[in-house]
């Protein structure tokens, strides 16, 4: 249900800033055209707008998209606003061998993303495990996947380089880099504001004004709120999971300080309240490792199983460890005994205290009575400085972040204490890097030195509440990171541009675990101690470290074979580094660790604008060596992260943009994705040679077809539909065929009507038009036995009005 006295606080502070807004500006900017990149309402595009060639910094400088030798798919705000995107992950379903999910995993989290680009990825959000794809905001890199399932409300444009950015990009892109890159203020007033409902109890508020203050010195601001109900009812009390409640601003200031000198400064921010992810109970398995009576004699009939009661029989009366313990534990409790006290598994589920398939209530409802909320605080404040002396560049970006995040979800979705989850996680990130580009006189010779440097720190506390036992796992961490690069472009011929870049990373990593037993509900047969005070250690309570280092070169050959067309072959290597294991039960001597992934690959591409520049046609293929996977496995009953394997990633990809005339225009990429293991580390059994990559579909395709037509008022309407498809992926490392997501189509539609002057704009659109019923994510913990299913959301109608003041 919506929270209305929630709902009308933010509804005034959204109007109080809209009015702040409005006020500065005069009429005759109320008048004038956008800025450029301003865009328009969901639904809104035009032909003409989406041809144009955007212009990128995928390689530090200023170039546009077609001129780059790089596989990358860049978004305009004009494209993005014309699909009705308006987070991150929206615009996977358009790029080529790309997934972006929200992805809670076993922690609580509502917004956690898990990326992958080309096969490479990382689905694990805690922070002694890197993402295995960079996400950056103005060439700020985004260290936590929390909190990196970012809103786009007032960008310039989005870059997703696929494939290793080892050279240019600061840490941990070994499988693509995400850049995102803002609006900056500019010199002449204007103010947007945008207001959507639909279904769901949608409101959603977008609003950007610009003001110049003086001729050299211009601010902007922007603000959204988004509200919309979830879509799994939470049965014990009512609530929505998957709902979103979001308020976020920013605030830039852009200076030119002189002949050559610009100085941008922002800071941001982000609430994020929800009462959890929409995960629901899908499936048990009740030959689970430790809750399969079937592997261990049985107690004789008539023993005792009362609450609380720990029984041992021969031979388990001195176990060799806590998981065989446990693991006997259950087996005690499901000998044909009564469900009690602990509430163990039972196919039958029919007496009143046992778990079983009856908590199994469908997709849309979760019958759960533990603690469920997410909630996550976010901000941050970033300078950069421009410098141009004549024969070169300088360039500074400073950045600071934090983000503080409380989680909680019920993972067993039943009225028993048998799964579930807390966290607390608190971060703090500062980077400093430093570039200088120049070139010679002819520009036959190009070229971007620089150094850059992160630092980051925190804790991560997980409180775990089991059956048998409650415990907190995590502990501090702390990154310093240093890292040298350079990379020259060499034209030795007009049509011909030689690029060779280098990489040095040095990275050191510590972590202080803080781990312990908190309540023994066994009566003390795990550790021999009363309930209320065992304060057993599971990790030694000492800092580990580790230390790192990495070398990754480039190397790309460019060839203009005509005035608009583009091949080229390239190298690459990235790495992505190790850590510690975080999750651990039983009780070990020793912190778990794990080391870095190396990736290599070799790609052949071409770029081109045929047909007088109508058609845009890029295409590449590519081999990537991939080694040292960091694979998600279990160990005990915790999931750990392993160095488990070696693969080879065989691929191609094309995408392509038309404008047929009259109004008509075409979008489509399709992509192709052959992963395999090459080895596989027998330690590592819960996977195969044969085993697939988890999130990862073998293709994935879209194609979008829009209209406008032109009114005889001056005014126009724009019609668009977008379709995608994904091929069948499993959702874990050990594929499950219960979190096996079958291959699917997806429809959005919209309707866009600009009034005369383009001022105000209407709109309507329709995501998920056949409201297909999909994963988006899945969880399975193969000790407890649980398969949890997140779907998608189902069909969802809105509308709204933009315009500008």
């Amino acid at each position: 249900m919506t929270n209305s006295t929630g709902t009308a606080r933010r509804m005034a502070i959204i109007a109080t800033l809209c009015a702040s807004i409005a006020l500065p500006v005069t009429a005759q900017a109320q008048t004038q055209t956008a800025q450029p990149g301003d865009g328009a309402s969901e639904g809104n595009a035009g032909a003409d707008p989406l041809m144009n060639d955007i212009v990128v910094t995928a390689r530090r400088r200023t170039e546009t998209a077609q001129s780059v030798p790089l596989a990358i798919s860049a978004f305009s705000a004009e494209s993005i606003e014309a699909r009705g995107i308006q987070k991150i992950d929206g615009l996977a379903g358009f790029t080529p061998n790309m997934t972006f999910q929200n992805n809670p995993s076993f922690g609580g989290a509502g917004s956690s993303a898990a990326i992958y680009i080309r096969g490479i990825g990382q689905k694990e959000f805690l922070p002694t495990t890197e993402p295995g794809v960079g996400v950056y905001v103005d060439g700020v890199y985004v260290a936590r996947s929390v909190g990196a399932l970012l809103d786009l409300v007032d960008i310039d444009r989005v870059e997703i380089l696929r494939g290793p950015q080892g050279t240019l990009f600061g840490r941990n892109t070994i499988g693509g880099a995400i850049s995102i890159t803002t609006r900056k203020p500019g010199d002449r007033p204007y103010a947007n504001v945008q207001l959507t409902t639909g279904r769901y109890s949608r409101i959603d508020v977008k609003a950007v004004g610009n003001l110049p203050l003086t001729e050299t010195l211009f601010t902007k601001l922007s603000v959204a709120s988004f509200n919309r109900d979830g879509y799994v009812r939470h049965l014990s009390d009512g609530r929505k999971l998957g709902n979103v409640d979001t308020l976020t601003g920013r605030l830039d200031l852009r200076w030119l300080a002189g002949d050559g000198l610009e100085i941008n400064l922002a800071v941001e921010g982000t609430r994020d309240r929800s009462n959890g992810p929409a995960l629901v109970l899908a499936g048990v398995n009740y030959g689970s490792a430790i809750f399969n009576p079937g592997q261990l004699p049985m107690l004789p009939p008539g023993s005792p199983a009362t609450p609380g009661a720990y029984v041992l029989n021969p031979p388990f009366d001195a176990p060799t460890d806590n998981f065989t313990l446990l693991h006997n534990y259950f087996a005690t409790l499901l000998g044909g005994q009564p469900c009690l006290g602990f509430a163990p598994y039972s196919p039958q589920g029919s007496a009143a205290a046992c778990f079983g398939d009856r908590f199994i209530v469908g997709r849309k409802a979760d019958a759960g009575t533990g603690a469920q909320y997410s909630r996550n605080d976010l901000w941050g404040t970033q300078a950069i400085v421009d410098w141009d002396v004549g024969p070169v560049q300088l360039k500074s970006i400073t950045a600071y972040r934090e983000v503080n995040g409380t989680y909680a979800r019920d993972g067993d979705h039943s009225p028993f204490t048998i799964l579930h989850f807390a966290d607390v996680l608190e971060q703090k990130q500062f980077s400093q890097e430093v570039q200088l580009l120049g070139a010679t006189a002819d520009r036959s010779l190009k070229y971007v030195l620089g150094a850059y440097y992160f630092r980051e720190k925190g804790n991560n506390i997980n409180t775990l509440d089991f059956t048998p036992v409650m415990f907190r796992s995590g502990g501090r961490f702390d990154t310093e990171s240093y890292a040298a690069f350079g990379q020259t472009t060499w034209s030795p011929l007009s049509v011909v541009d030689l690029t060779v870049g280098l990489r040095y990373t040095r990275d050191r990593k510590s972590f202080l675990p803080d781990q312990e037993i908190l309540v023994d509900k066994t009566g003390g047969a795990l550790i021999a101690a009363s309930p209320n005070t065992p304060q057993t250690r599971v990790l030694p309570f000492a800092t580990v470290k580790r230390v790192e280092e990495a070398v990754t070169p480039s190397v790309n050959l460019a060839w203009k074979a005509a005035d608009d067309v583009l091949a080229y072959a390239s190298f690459s290597k990235g790495f992505k580094s190790g850590g510690f294991v975080q999750r651990v039960f039983p009780a070990q001597a020793t912190v778990p660790e794990f080391g870095a992934e190396k990736a290599e690959a070799y790609e052949l591409g071409f770029k081109s604008r045929l047909f007088d520049r109508r058609l845009t046609l890029n295409g590449a293929i590519f081999l990537t060596r991939y080694d040292d996977l960091q694979v998600q496995v279990f160990t005990g009953i915790a999931p750990v992260t392993k160095n488990a394997a070696s693969a080879e990633i065989r691929g191609a990809e094309l995408e392509g943009r038309f404008s047929a005339g009259d109004g008509w225009f075409l979008e489509a990429s399709l992509g192709y994705l052959d992963p395999k293991f090459t080895k596989v580390d027998p330690a590592a059994t819960e996977i195969t040679r044969a085993s697939k990559f988890e999130r990862v579909s073998k293709w994935t395709l879209s194609g979008s077809l829009s209209k406008r037509i032109g009114l005889a008022n001056g005014g126009n309407i724009v019609g668009r539909i977008d379709w995608s498809y994904r091929s069948g992926a499993f959702m874990d490392a050990l594929n499950s065929p219960q979190l096996y997501q079958s291959g699917y189509s997806l429809f959005n539609a919209n309707l866009t009507y600009n009034l005369p002057g383009d001022a105000i704009s209407l709109f309507a659109a329709v995501n998920n038009l056949t409201s297909k019923t999909y994963l988006q994510t899945g969880v399975y913990g193969s000790s407890f036995g649980l398969f949890e299913h997140m779907y998608a959301r189902p069909r969802e109608w809105s509308a709204g009005v933009r315009w500008a003041l």
